[in-house]
């Protein structure tokens, strides 16, 4: 669905398809987890909407977008986050690479995936040095991923960051679908508790983690609310553009 000036996939069996027939067709690509605070970054920074304009497919991360974009739509649409997403995944007989985080998280990762069934020995782990996205060595980074030749890269390294680094890392690799997840590893390794509380429907996660995080989360939330007005107001022009055009 091209919404907000970018995609959104919030029909999540379609959402499956298109991850599941990219492995299976041993292609590449990325996936964005799109949160208000992605999109908002997407609405100030064009090239930074150029590269989640450019993903395979990308999720609604956020119940507020989904029930915002439902709302000038008309439908009823649903959110699939990063910690719903990793859950799903990460116990698919994939071959499997964490890239980012500590070893710690991924040893933690791997026990609990023990413990739900899953498949760890499928499971691997590459730590990345710190370090801006323009300045990371992707063609070697790429090598040490090939080798591991995984069908699913989880990618960790905090939007907007995550998001550049598999744009660049993508013309490196020859196989796999790259997911940017934020912090999803850290909920299912349970180092963050994720809230199911809900209220109309939307989940209240980012109250969490502004307890968690206040001035990071904080900052975030505005820079959201910010932009809400004039994303709203562009969606129904570009809606009225469509219908008018029918």
């Amino acid at each position: 669905m091209e919404i907000f000036n970018i995609k959104l996939e919030f029909n999540h069996d379609a959402f499956r398809i298109a991850v599941d027939k990219c492995i299976a067709e041993k292609g590449k690509g990325y996936v964005c987890v799109v949160d208000g605070n992605v999109l908002s970054m997407t609405y100030k920074d064009a090239d930074y909407r150029e590269v989640v304009k450019n993903a395979l497919v990308n999720t609604c991360d956020s119940s507020y977008v989904a029930k915002m974009a439902g709302d000038i739509y008309g439908e009823r649409l649903v959110s699939l986050n990063g910690p719903m997403l990793f859950r799903e995944y990460i116990k698919k007989p994939y071959r499997q690479l964490l890239l980012g985080n500590t070893e710690e998280t991924y040893q933690t990762i791997v026990k609990k995936l023990e413990e739900d069934g899953g498949h760890p020995e499928n499971l691997k782990y590459l730590p990345v040095p710190f370090a801006n996205v323009e300045d990371f060595d992707y063609a070697g980074i790429a090598e040490q991923v090939k080798a591991i030749s995984p069908d699913i890269i989880w990618v960790s390294l905090g939007a907007p960051k995550q998001e550049r680094f598999m744009s660049r890392l993508l013309p490196f690799i020859d196989k796999g679908v790259m997911f940017g997840i934020g912090a999803a590893f850290n909920y299912y390794s349970g180092q963050i508790k994720e809230t199911k509380t809900e209220i109309g429907g939307l989940r209240l996660i980012w109250l969490q983690r502004i307890f968690e995080e206040p001035k990071k989360q904080l900052r975030r939330c505005w820079n959201f609310l910010m932009v809400i007005p004039k994303l709203k107001k562009e969606e129904k022009q570009r809606k009225k553009q469509r219908e008018a055009g029918k």
